[in-house]
């Protein structure tokens, strides 16, 4: 199921989507939410971090991204469906200021994306002009290679400013968490749906994932983004891990898309 946080004005109500809502210029100046079981870590740990602002009407969504060129922010799929304009930040730790802010031009999903499987949970976002990259708050990610695995067991930083409870208190500081993947047979056993795009990752007892607000976001081994934030059944939850696109299943689309 999918994740989704809304924020009317003072009205908040959970559902299942790891993105979040809001539907005034009020709201947009509330905490935004974070990682659950994490820490807040500094944009120079994860320089290749961005937050993405996204326009839908009269609402306005937060999302996650990997920068992956100067021009291209890689998200989710399911985070740009329907949206009329897109705003990135990049270089800061705080998601209301600092770093540089800017305006999207293009966005596409991948083509074969399933809104109701969320399978080939990717997209691409095209900024306006160059990024700034200075390799210190911010810093073009690599990507895993076409093909590749997400053996059992690997460790994966996941970082975001999404809830850090299912439908939690909020914050505008970028946090971080630790998760372990798992492989497909055991991925399985909590969701029978899985395809060969998709892996899972965080402990079976729960208390370590990303959350509402941290859809689109990057799963990272060392430098290289094996995964990104697409969803699960709420967060943290006892045997229910959070499910990720898996970057190496579409790296040969992400690559041709964004010119790489």
């Amino acid at each position: 199921m999918e994740k989704l946080y809304l924020f009317i004005v003072f009205l908040s109500c959970a559902l299942l989507l790891k993105d979040v809502t809001c539907t005034d210029s009020e709201a947009l100046s509330k905490d935004e939410e974070k990682i659950v079981g994490g820490e807040e870590i500094s944009i120079n740990k994860v320089p290749y971090q961005a937050y993405l602002l996204l326009q839908k009407d009269n609402e306005y969504f937060q999302c996650g991204g990997s920068i992956i060129s100067k021009r291209h922010i890689l998200t989710a799929a399911h985070c740009i469906e329907g949206i009329s304009k897109v705003t990135v930040r990049i270089g800061s730790s705080n998601s209301n200021k600092g770093g540089t802010v800017y305006t999207a031009k293009s966005k596409v999903a991948h083509p074969k994306y399933n809104s109701k499987t969320k399978n080939n949970d990717f997209a691409i976002v095209t900024v306006n002009k160059d990024m700034a990259i200075d390799g210190k708050t911010t810093k073009i990610i690599t990507l895993a290679k076409e093909g590749s695995s997400v053996p059992d067991k690997t460790k994966l930083l996941v970082s975001g400013w999404g809830a850090t409870s299912e439908g939690g208190s909020s914050s505008t500081t970028l946090r971080a968490v630790h998760v372990q993947a798992h492989s497909d047979d055991e991925c399985k056993k909590y969701f029978r749906s899985l395809t060969s795009n998709m892996f899972c990752a965080g402990p079976p007892e729960g208390g370590k994932d990303s959350c509402q607000g941290d859809s689109g976001g990057p799963a990272v081994k060392g430098n290289v983004q094996l995964g990104v934030v697409s969803f699960g059944v709420g967060c943290a939850r006892k045997n229910n891990p959070g499910i990720y696109a898996k970057v190496s299943a579409a790296a040969k689309w992400i690559k041709s898309t964004a010119g790489l």
